[in-house]
C-alpha cells in the first residue's frame, strides 16, 4: 500500500512539473514549406548615411550562418523580409574623471522594424520592431570614432532580427 501511494505521488509530481511544458517547442516558428528568403536592401529613415548597406548585408550574412533560410534573389524565394531602420541614437556611457561634461565612451543604438511576408500571396508571417547596439570609446573626433562601433551595431541588429523571425522562444 505504501509502495502504491509513493507511486501515485511521483506521477502526480512528473505531471505537475511537466504542465507548464505543454506548448513549448524549440526550432522555427515559420511553416514547413517556407525555406527561402529574399532580403531587398533596408529602407533607411534615419539619420546616418548609408547605414541601410551594413544593415542589410549583417541580415543576410546571418541568415546564412543560422542556415533555417536558403538567401536567393526575389524570383524564387517563399518569403521576402523588408525591413526599415527607423532611427538611430547616440548615449554617453562613461565620463571622464577630470571633466565629468566630457564622455569618454558611448552606445551606439539603431532601431529598425521589419516585416516577414509570403512572396505568393503578401500573407505577414512575421513583424515588429528590433533595436541593434554597441559601445565605442570616443578618440579623435566623434563621427569618426562613431564609425567603429557600426559592424558591432549592425550585427547585433541583424541577430536580433533573426531570431524573432525563425526561433520559437
Amino acid at each position: 500500500m505504501k509502495f502504491f501511494i509513493q507511486k501515485k505521488f511521483l506521477v502526480f509530481f512528473a505531471m505537475f512539473c511537466l504542465a507548464g511544458c505543454a506548448g513549448y517547442r524549440l526550432g522555427s516558428t515559420l511553416p514547413p514549406d517556407v525555406k527561402t528568403i529574399h532580403v531587398p536592401l533596408f529602407e533607411n529613415k534615419s539619420r546616418e548615411p548609408l547605414i541601410e548597406n551594413q544593415a542589410t548585408a549583417a541580415v543576410i550574412a546571418e541568415l546564412q550562418k543560422d542556415g533555417t533560410l536558403k538567401v536567393v534573389n526575389a524570383e524564387k524565394a517563399d518569403v521576402v523580409l523588408v525591413c526599415t531602420l527607423t532611427s538611430i541614437s547616440l548615449n554617453p556611457l562613461r565620463y571622464e574623471r577630470s571633466d565629468p561634461a566630457k564622455a569618454n565612451e558611448y552606445r551606439l543604438t539603431l532601431n529598425a522594424a521589419y516585416i516577414l511576408r509570403r512572396t505568393r500571396n503578401g500573407e505577414v508571417l512575421s513583424e515588429g520592431t528590433a533595436i541593434g547596439e554597441g559601445t565605442f570609446p570616443f578618440a579623435g573626433n566623434l563621427s569618426s570614432a562613431k564609425q567603429t562601433a557600426m559592424p558591432q551595431t549592425t550585427q547585433d541588429l541583424a541577430k536580433r532580427i533573426v531570431e524573432r523571425i525563425i526561433e520559437a522562444w
